[in-house]
């Protein structure tokens, strides 16, 4: 009896605890959640015009347009592109911070790179608004220096704008997962290989990049799910760049189509969790909570 009245007393004292995230999460997701569910199954026409009847013509809509195709295809290639990038930079850093450094050298320098996070997002992508722009940083160097007569254009605008700054903003989401699961990997495993007569190389595809690859996960699913719905960058220095985030916002903003623009994006939440799923089981990230 008295065990049993210990673990209510508990469970009351762990509810009472959790009472402020449930009520937070209750009022800023949780009804949101819900209450975008509920449009998305509404037929919605342009300038806030609601029908509350069931339809799944907005379901329908956005995977058979072939203007929300092409868009979700587009998002997708940037995306995967954009992360293999984002990996070929960061998986250098992360081996040399876990594996050349001593100490908490590497967990210092890792400080150093989460710093920028700190600064707010709209001013990294309008500090690289003016590093990239025609009357940029780069151009006036440029200029100055007389390596061009005319400011460069190739750079600002485009994708390989978004590139950039996605890269700036993401690359600390890719260093920090891969850090923590390289340093993981006991030195044992890298004497017992060098032992049986693998060289440095060999090492690093048989021993090394396969027990890395949770942390390759954590940081393709760091990158890829915010990317798919990203709208401020394609915006700021996208130029004609169109991605998913800015067609939803113009369903919801412009168009003022709010039940498509919900399907749309109860959409892409359902198509992202079943990446991290498919991630999850493919990948092994189970293993870095082991």
């Amino acid at each position: 009896m008295k065990i049993s009245k210990k673990k209510s007393w508990k469970l009351m004292r762990n509810l009472i605890y959790s009472l402020p995230a449930i009520i937070y999460l209750t009022i800023f997701f949780y009804i949101p959640l819900v209450t975008m569910i509920m449009y998305s199954f509404w037929h919605g026409e342009p300038l806030y015009r609601v029908v509350r009847v069931f339809t799944l013509e907005n379901y329908v809509r956005f995977f058979t347009e072939e203007l929300s195709q092409n868009v979700f295809i587009s998002t997708n290639i940037i995306s995967i592109v954009t992360f293999l990038i984002i990996l070929l930079v960061a998986y250098p850093i992360a081996y040399f911070l876990a594996r050349m450094t001593s100490g908490d050298t590497g967990l210092k320098i890792i400080l150093l790179i989460l710093i920028p996070l700190e600064m707010n997002y709209l001013i990294r992508i309008f500090a690289w608004r003016n590093i990239l722009g025609e009357n940029g940083l780069i151009n006036s160097f440029l200029i100055t220096l007389g390596l061009i007569d005319q400011p460069i254009t190739f750079f600002f605008h485009s994708i390989y704008a978004v590139i950039i700054v996605v890269l700036h903003n993401a690359l600390p989401y890719a260093v920090v997962p891969l850090y923590i699961t390289i340093r993981s990997i006991p030195e044992n495993l890298y004497l017992a290989a060098m032992d049986l007569g693998s060289n440095k190389l060999s090492v690093f595809f048989r021993v090394t990049l396969p027990l890395s690859m949770p942390g390759i996960a954590i940081a393709f699913l760091f990158i890829y799910i915010p990317l798919m719905g990203e709208f401020a960058i394609p915006a700021l220095v996208g130029g004609k760049t169109y991605m998913l985030g800015n067609m939803i916002v113009r369903q919801y903003l412009t168009v003022g189509n709010w039940p498509y623009a919900s399907a749309a994006t109860i959409s892409l939440v359902s198509i992202t969790l079943i990446v991290m799923y498919v991630i999850f089981k493919l990948l092994g990230v189970r293993r870095l909570y082991e």
